[in-house]
């Protein structure tokens, strides 16, 4: 699968890509703001984005995960410490395939991406 990071924590960003890779995805970029999100997603056509929801700049990653959503058909799986910050008119806009609280084990991780393609590429 084809996967975008949006995060701007990079050592945060740069261990997602490897646990990503370890599945056998393969990443087609990280972003860490809304409009970075948006340009890599035209560019590289990902089948997922890993969404944070703090993000650099004035965006949020609530806000990154539904232009991906509306403008590319990209859905999302939110990961944040703080998904108690988000609203039910936030979550109903964003339609997540999951939410991950941080921390997160890759166990969980391979689970959450597990979700949208069927079979998983690695052993369940």
């Amino acid at each position: 699968m084809r996967i975008l990071i949006v995060e701007d924590e990079v050592f945060i960003a740069l261990d997602l890509e490897m646990q990503l890779m370890d599945l056998g995805h393969e990443v087609v970029g990280i972003a860490a703001s809304k409009t970075a999100a948006v340009e890599l997603a035209y560019a590289h056509v990902p089948d997922l984005a890993l969404v944070d929801l703090h993000l650099a700049g004035p965006s949020s990653g609530a806000e990154a995960a539904v232009a991906l959503r509306l403008e590319l058909g990209i859905p999302s799986i939110i990961l944040s410490g703080s998904l108690h910050e988000l609203s039910e008119a936030e979550i109903a806009a964003i339609r997540p395939i999951t939410l991950l609280g941080k921390p997160f084990s890759p166990v969980k991780l391979h689970a959450a991406v597990c979700e949208v393609v069927a079979p998983c590429s690695r052993g369940q």
